[in-house]
């Protein structure tokens, strides 16, 4: 249960993260689908982590 708990929060925090990153490389367009596959992976990996606890 903690793992989804944990899921759900990193994930806004990951989408929010990975914009500025490609804001700052320059990449600000066209990266919506990207953004939401890599902030997909990086919620999924802090909830199993968590649930691992």
């Amino acid at each position: 249960m903690l793992g989804l708990a944990v899921s759900f929060v990193s994930y806004p925090f990951a989408v929010w993260w990975l914009k500025r990153l490609f804001e700052n490389i320059g990449l600000e367009t066209n990266t919506k689908f990207l953004i939401f596959l890599l902030a997909s992976v990086v919620s999924w990996v802090a909830g199993t982590a968590a649930a691992h606890l």
